[in-house]
């Protein structure tokens, strides 16, 4: 008669084994075919979500910022309370991804209604350590329940990254310019229109047209860079929705996946044997800022110039 299989009552082999899974989760969920699957959750009220994500995220970078140097001068209490500030807005497909995670990862049982702190607090870690108190026991669960939020927080950091690098890609080939993003991007489109529409209303013809304007340049109005401007980022809102299942399966091949997964296998740990050690690093969301930061730069240059 075969054995069911037994969780692990030590904390150290219940986050080995979990350790373990994370090749197996990250194949299955993170392949071309499983990213797919996931971002199938994205149709509907996530692409109404993608737009206000992209407000919020410098906002969530700024406080994460703000945090790790409270953390830097030691106030670790103010900078956990920040911890707890998640401004990004839950999505079907950040859920779906939680979900993997507590069930695939972490080998916690799925059930209706349960909050990710609850099901954490029945881990063996917890459940099996008589010397912790209810109230102990909860706040090592919260813990790992907002690392868990700060982890599915990174994908929307990526995906900007990934619709970053694609409008980088679209300038370069359309204009022969950086773009990194909506606001130095937005005036080369607005005046290739303006161009083309000047050239076409031109009396003598095109050909005559494209000869005068090509020395006498126009360019588009103010109003008509901030129309295609907005155009442009609800757009871009709309495709980082999307961007993961272009991103998923390259994080997969370099490993990042991987590696990303182990250091939350990581911070779970310590949140739950109540190490008070840094948390779980979003790294990704200051990466998505240096584009943001780099896209108004240039859009200043371009304006004062």
């Amino acid at each position: 008669m075969q054995r069911e299989a037994t969780q692990p009552s030590e904390p150290v082999d219940y986050f080995a084994e979990a350790r373990a899974r994370v090749d197996g989760h990250v194949a299955s969920t993170f392949s071309l075919a499983g990213s797919a699957r996931l971002h199938r959750r994205a149709l509907g009220l996530d692409v109404l979500c993608a737009p206000l994500n992209v407000v919020l995220a410098p906002l969530h970078a700024l406080l994460s910022l703000v945090a790790l140097l409270l953390r830097m001068v030691r106030l670790r209490r103010a900078a956990g309370l920040l911890g707890y500030v998640h401004l990004i807005l839950p999505t079907r497909t950040a859920r779906a991804v939680e979900e993997g995670l507590l069930e695939h990862v972490f080998a916690l049982p799925a059930g209706p209604g349960r909050s990710i702190a609850g099901r954490f607090a029945e881990a063996p870690p917890l459940r099996a350590d008589a010397s912790l108190s209810e109230d102990e026991t909860r706040r090592r669960a919260e813990r790992a329940a907002t690392t868990i939020k700060t982890y599915t927080g990174t994908r929307s950091a990526v995906a900007e990254i990934t619709t970053a690098l694609l409008t980088i890609c679209f300038g370069a080939w359309l204009f022969h310019r950086l773009t990194p993003g909506m606001l130095s991007l937005a005036p080369a489109l607005a005046d290739t229109y303006a161009l083309d529409a000047a050239i076409g209303n031109f009396p003598l013809g095109r050909g005559l047209g494209g000869l005068w304007y090509g020395a006498f340049p126009v360019g588009a109005a103010p109003l008509a860079i901030v129309t295609v401007a907005l155009m442009l980022i609800v757009t871009a809102a709309i495709v980082t929705a999307f961007a993961g299942i272009l991103a998923d399966p390259v994080q997969t091949r370099l490993g990042v996946h991987q590696a990303r997964l182990r250091r939350l296998v990581t911070a779970v740990e310590r949140d739950m044997t109540g190490s008070d050690t840094a948390p779980f690093a979003a790294r990704e969301h200051l990466y998505a800022r240096v584009f943001d930061i780099a896209d108004i730069a240039g859009g200043l240059f371009r304006h004062f110039r």
